[in-house]
């Protein structure tokens, strides 16, 4: 088996991963905004039409900002802020604004964030959307039965372990027949399926399987956990 070719049904090929329309385009997964330079070679791609591979980019902008905004504790940019981010937020007023309407002060003086909630699950969707279909050639265009969104430094010590560790998660199913992630099992190679898959340092890691319907769990920045599932 040809570890360069998929041997998917080719019916599942040509699709937009994020609405199911006709690909013209191609869309890293994740998107550049979350990463740091230098960036990966090879990052995952997935198929996508021109309208959702540009429909989603200040929606990407936004959440790559609020993450590191929330993170470092303020809307300015300073010296500790990945570059990308500064750069964005100088040259987009407008979403610092945005942001720094979301913060509140709380009691004791603790800043609160309370974010576009709609538009943080449509980059996650997004992304979850596009690993399903770049690892396992499987399109999820409908809505998903979970989307869990969880800022770790608010999660338990066994939620942290039980997200991280997959035990509740891992399977004992093969990936689909002839998708990336069957051919990398089958080779040997680096594989998302039932494991970590790091893309970038502490900047975005990902996982995936299909034990109890499709599920991607993603990580950014060490900071945001989150799970998408299909059932």
């Amino acid at each position: 088996m040809d570890p360069r070719k998929l041997f998917i049904d080719d019916r599942l090929q040509g699709i937009c991963a994020y609405c199911g329309a006709t690909a013209d385009s191609r869309d890293h997964v994740p998107s550049r905004i979350l990463l740091d330079e230098p960036y990966p070679n090879n990052l995952p791609v997935a198929e996508s039409c021109t309208q959702c591979n540009q429909g989603f980019s200040l929606s990407e902008e936004y959440f790559a900002c609020l993450i590191e905004c929330v993170i470092q504790g303020t809307t300015i940019p300073n010296i500790k802020f990945r570059p990308k981010v500064a750069e964005t937020l100088e040259a987009r007023p407008s979403i610092r604004q945005r942001i720094e309407h979301s913060k509140e002060v709380g009691e004791n003086n603790n800043v609160i964030w309370k974010p576009e909630s709609e538009r943080v699950k449509e980059v996650i969707l997004k992304l979850a959307r596009g690993h399903v279909s770049y690892e396992l050639g499987i399109h999820h265009i409908e809505p998903p039965e979970i989307i869990e969104i969880l800022p770790i430094p608010v999660m338990s010590e066994e939620q942290i372990r039980l997200f991280f560790s997959l035990e509740n998660d891992v399977g004992h199913l093969y990936p689909e027949i002839g998708s990336r992630a069957f051919i990398n099992s089958l080779t040997g190679k680096a594989t998302a399926y039932d494991r970590w898959h790091i893309i970038q340092g502490d900047r975005y890691q990902y996982a995936l399987g299909q034990s109890c319907g499709d599920w991607v769990k993603i990580v950014f920045s060490n900071y945001l956990a989150c799970h998408v599932m299909w059932q």
